[in-house]
Parts: C-alpha cells; sequence; structure tokens
C-alpha cells in the first residue's frame, strides 16, 4: 500500500514525497517518513516509524471544518494499520496539529511501532563442545551449596 497514492485517490489533489519550499499548487500534502531503531536482544530490532503529513488547505477552505474534515477522512484511510508488503503494521497514534504563522497548515502525524528480526551473520568461531559449570551460594541460609555439571550439545 502506497500511503502518497491513498492520499492523492482520496483528495484528488496533488501529494509531494519531497519538499516543495515555493511554487506548489494548493490543495496539496506533503509527505514525509522517519524511523527509529532500537536493538532489544541479538536477534531482534524494536522499531518505530513515524509518518508526517502536512496538508496546505486552498485560500478558501482555511478553516476549523475543513481540517478537521481532512483529518477524519486520513483516519477512516488508516483506521487501523498499514500493508507493507506481506506484513500488516498496527498503526498505534494518529494525532493532528497546527503549524504556520496563521495556524493554517495542518500536520498528522502516524506513528507505527513495530518489531522486526535481525539476520544474524554466520560466526566464524568454533563452536564450544562442552561446559563445566560450578555454582557456589548460600542461599541466605549460611549453608554453602555447590551445584556442578556439564553440558554439552546432548543436554541441550
Amino acid at each position: 500500500m502506497n500511503v502518497m497514492k491513498l492520499l492523492d485517490e482520496e483528495f484528488h489533489c496533488r501529494v509531494y514525497s519531497d519538499e516543495v519550499r515555493e511554487n506548489f499548487k494548493k490543495p496539496c500534502f506533503f509527505v514525509t517518513a522517519t524511523s527509529v531503531m532500537t536493538p532489544q536482544t541479538l536477534n531482534w530490532m524494536k522499531k518505530e516509524l513515524t509518518i508526517v503529513l502536512t496538508y496546505y488547505a486552498d485560500d478558501k477552505n482555511k478553516n476549523e471544518v475543513h481540517y478537521l474534515d481532512v483529518v477524519d477522512r486520513v483516519q477512516d484511510l488508516f483506521p487501523v494499520g498499514i500493508s507493507a508488503g506481506k506484513r500488516y503494521l498496527k498503526i498505534d497514534t494518529i494525532e493532528d496539529d497546527r503549524a504556520g504563522e496563521e495556524d493554517d497548515i495542518l500536520q498528522i502525524t502516524i506513528t507505527i511501532p513495530y518489531v522486526e528480526s535481525v539476520p544474524k551473520a554466520a560466526s566464524t568461531a568454533e563452536i564450544m563442545g562442552e561446559l563445566s559449570l560450578s555454582v557456589t551460594h548460600d542461599g541466605g541460609r549460611n549453608a554453602k551449596e555447590i551445584f556442578t555439571g556439564n553440558i554439552d550439545k546432548d543436554t541441550l
């Protein structure tokens, strides 16, 4: 699913992927995306995709009713999540705000957290054959206990 295509079909206006500083036609959307990645384990990465839709209304529609209609229609386009290839990513939040000197620029922020597996590179280290383990503790009872054992490929 292409966010830009859905906006174009719903609103019948220009949708830009790069910010055009001047000479753009209103009404229009600008779409930007950023991501944050946080390693969780060796094999998993926590990610958060943030999509920002910036909407410029034409001069005759710079009013609260129109902006609320745009927000409602965007929420209807993405009621639960978005398709991304073979995956379906659940949307966490859709928030709207105003920007610009006259608060006439609508910004809609869509936040999508997800977890992704990380391909693990093949190890070049030799695999351990056997591990000897000895654990000594008192268990908080002033009585020393010792546990010993061996771990090998057959005990896993």
